[in-house]
């Protein structure tokens, strides 16, 4: 996993004629957080690719491979650090059962033709409702209601309610996509900022936070402006550094649902300073994480020590996003081409 030098960082510039690349990306975002990967990753990863397998998500020797290369439970043993083996299997599923939609919404005629969409979305309402998908259903909408079955196992009635609705907006961001798709039309940064958090599933993903890690937020804490503040925090950058650092790969594409994409339409950027204008709202966005995060009131002992460790996982979940976007083989073919360790933030 790439280590990434901490600290704060002026901004970045390159030549005018240059599209910065990956490694020239990385090395530019300033993260000062601690890498912290759950000890079960092992073993989840190993359950999760025979869970695939099993719900028929991956058919084919090439579809195996490329999801075992990618090692997607990763991500989610940064999210999750200190969740129970069961609990990091539920979750490593999960986001594997996430990257197989993205890819079809993605990389598929069915990202382009919003009913096709739609109509998928529709199976997955019935298992947000609580039906059991026919032995005919979609692969996607089979496994998804498994990992409902068992998000129930580990929740409250309240957190299931919020991963059901979080789901929800997830569908309904990728539906925003789709629309966007089939009218070739870049969204604007007010529509891109308000939408993106939803389409790269941040809702349901934060809402398994407290159940997975054990912790307890009181209603107090959890509803106050400032911690709720944080979270929106946190899931703006997980996605702004996944934008940028999957800018190359996407640009390639012609995916316009990219930060730096949109820089470059609607600001009407050369790409090397629409990436430089994204490293800068990336790292000013991580200031403000780390000022909110030492400007909170106290609440009394044991809720403070509950809503530390709440901001703990919030500081792992950037940081393992830094990591994982920039090693997993989702996002590059090659092997990363330059010591991650070398520079420093200044």
């Amino acid at each position: 996993m790439a280590q990434h030098p901490s600290g704060l960082r002026k901004t970045t510039r390159w030549l005018e004629t240059e599209i910065p690349s990956r490694s020239q990306l990385f090395a530019a975002i300033c993260c000062p957080f601690a890498l912290r990967i759950n000890a079960h990753l092992p073993a989840a990863e190993r359950a999760s690719l025979a869970w695939l397998q099993r719900f028929r998500l991956t058919e084919t020797n090439e579809q195996r491979r490329r999801v075992s290369k990618a090692h997607l439970s990763t991500l989610v043993a940064g999210f999750y650090p200190n969740a129970e083996l069961a609990a990091l299997e539920l979750a490593s599923d999960y986001v594997c059962w996430a990257f197989a939609l993205d890819d079809l919404g993605d990389e598929t005629e069915v990202g382009e033709r919003p009913t096709r969409l739609q109509e998928l979305f529709d199976g997955f309402e019935h298992v947000l409702q609580g039906k059991r998908p026919s032995a005919s259903a979609h692969p996607l909408e089979r496994g998804f209601y498994d990992v409902v079955q068992r998000v129930s196992g580990f929740t409250t009635p309240e957190q299931l309610a919020e991963f059901l609705e979080g789901n929800r907006a997830y569908f309904g961001g990728m539906l925003w996509e789709a629309k966007n798709r089939a009218h070739s039309q870049v969204p604007d940064e007010a529509a891109y900022s308000s939408f993106r958090p939803a389409a790269g599933a941040v809702p349901s993903f934060f809402s398994l936070i407290e159940p997975l890690e054990r912790i307890v937020l009181t209603p107090r804490v959890g509803a106050h402006p400032s911690v709720q503040n944080l979270s929106r925090l946190a899931g703006g950058i997980i996605c702004w550094i996944n934008d940028v650092l999957s800018y190359e790969k996407e640009r390639a594409h012609g995916d316009f649902h990219n930060l730096v994409m949109v820089y470059e339409h609607h600001r009407r950027l050369a790409p090397n300073i629409a990436a430089q204008q994204a490293i800068a709202f990336v790292n000013a966005s991580i200031e403000d994480f780390v000022a909110a995060a030492s400007n909170l009131p106290s609440f009394g002992q044991a809720e403070d020590q509950e809503l530390e460790r709440y901001l703990d996982t919030l500081r792992a979940v950037i940081r393992v996003t830094l990591s994982w976007t920039y090693d997993s083989t989702r996002y590059h073919d090659a092997e990363p081409s330059v010591d991650p360790l070398s520079g420093s933030c200044r």
